[in-house]
């Protein structure tokens, strides 16, 4: 974390600021923090009183847009660029942070992509964004990318322990986010609990008995009732074949199901790589068609029909 603050720090004091950031990386929490202290350094100059707007996200030169949907809506953006077309109010600057960019839909992309291309005198873009790639290569041209360390799993599972998560739980959170307020808002709202025991059911079945597995998807959308648990329980199979896989490759010390150790090593002595591999393009095809509003049933019975003997 220090080497990105640092960095920071120093095109700050040598009035080499660029007019747009792009954080990358999968920790949004220390994203996150970071963006929100490069703010505070660049509005405030150490002022007390300036630094506690900017955390309380109350300083009329600091706009700060995330959304707990899976898109951020086009008026939040027409907002935006409204308010950051204004003249500072308090200080030299102005400065909009966006959290999880990747949720702008194309519309909001290419209005915050036209703002970048000429964006008025002293404002600063700070875009954060755990998945890069669904981000167009036109935003990533204008933006000066910032990199972020991967954040140690195991690190993310003890985060969540301490906030009183079940161990197993913590752990099937982590293939989902690495963002320690998702993972904590998710598990208040669903019994992941019995989530995972029909997820862990569900993958054994489709290692062993297809026809049931077909059968057993319906009790898995009872758990998986919405799009967000759908995407949470596509993360958690994918994650199970990762532990195959890294049974396969001898590195169980990894595994994300450690209870269940001994069934996964002797699934990974059954499947050949080839077999996981298509297994995981099955699931990144399935993540896709969630995305684009494909019934859930049909999504996950393809997984099924599709896996390699």
């Amino acid at each position: 974390m220090m080497d990105e603050q640092e960095r920071l720090t120093k095109a700050y004091q040598s009035n080499k600021l660029s007019h747009a950031y792009l954080f990358e990386g999968d920790d949004g929490q220390t994203m996150q923090q970071v963006a929100i202290d490069f703010t505070k350094l660049i509005l405030c100059n150490g002022d007390y009183q300036c630094q506690l707007k900017v955390e309380t996200f109350n300083h009329p030169d600091f706009m700060y847009i995330s959304s707990e949907e899976t898109t951020i809506k086009k008026d939040q953006v027409e907002q935006l660029v409204h308010h950051m077309n204004q003249l500072p109010i308090e200080g030299d600057y102005k400065v909009y942070i966006i959290e999880s960019f990747e949720k702008l839909t194309v519309q909001g992309e290419n209005s915050i992509l036209k703002f970048l291309e000429d964006p008025p005198e002293n404002t600063i873009a700070i875009l954060l964004t755990t998945k890069p790639e669904q981000i167009l290569d036109t935003i990533h041209s204008r933006c000066q990318h910032v990199y972020f360390k991967p954040i140690d799993k195991t690190k993310f599972i003890n985060r969540l322990v301490e906030r009183e998560i079940t161990k197993p739980v913590a752990e099937l959170l982590s293939t989902y986010t690495t963002q320690i307020e998702v993972a904590v808002t998710l598990n208040e709202e669903t019994d992941l609990m019995a989530l995972r025991k029909s997820v862990v059911k569900w993958c054994q079945l489709l290692l062993t008995n297809r026809s049931m597995a077909l059968i057993a998807i319906v009790d898995l959308l009872k758990q998986a009732k919405n799009r967000k648990l759908q995407l949470v329980t596509l993360a958690a199979v994918n994650g199970f074949f990762e532990d195959v896989m890294h049974a396969k490759v001898g590195m169980d010390q990894d595994m994300i199901y450690h209870d269940l150790k001994e069934d996964i090593k002797a699934f990974s002595k059954k499947l050949t790589y080839n077999q996981i591999i298509l297994m995981y393009d099955q699931i990144t095809e399935a993540h896709k068609k969630l995305n684009q509003n494909v019934n859930p049933m049909l999504v996950f019975e393809q997984i099924v029909i599709k896996r390699v003997n």
